[in-house]
């Protein structure tokens, strides 16, 4: 009898632990869904000063989605930091993608598949 009731007390948890793990599933799947958002309204910037100023509003807008302010750190956290690389990626504007590179480096801009058809020469 006693190992009656340790098979049923068994069967429940494992029962109750299946529920949860295929009740969770959906959420977890789709959790790139409910990640907080912000959408910046813009025109293909077409000159440098044109794209250092929608930078400034991705950044923004990112810091706002990820909840954290600009003036917080020096350097952006993970969220914002790859809020910026998508957003710039998704773009797809050389002169953006010329200043998402002086601010964060070309290997970096590699890493999330930016690139720029123009080249500038530094000073």
């Amino acid at each position: 009898m006693l190992i009656r009731k340790v098979l049923k007390s068994n069967a429940r948890l494992l029962f109750a632990l299946a529920a949860t793990v295929i009740a969770s599933a959906p959420i977890c799947s789709h959790a790139d869904d409910l990640a907080p958002s912000r959408k910046v309204k813009y025109s293909n910037p077409t000159t440098a000063e044109g794209a250092r100023h929608l930078y400034a509003q991705i950044e923004r807008a990112a810091n706002y989605a990820c909840g954290t302010d600009s003036t917080d750190l020096d350097k952006p956290g993970r969220c914002v930091h790859e809020a910026i690389s998508r957003a710039i990626h998704d773009v797809n504007n050389p002169n953006l993608a010329q200043v998402y590179m002086e601010k964060n480096g070309k290997d970096e801009a590699k890493k999330f598949g930016i690139g720029s058809d123009v080249i500038t020469a530094k000073r």
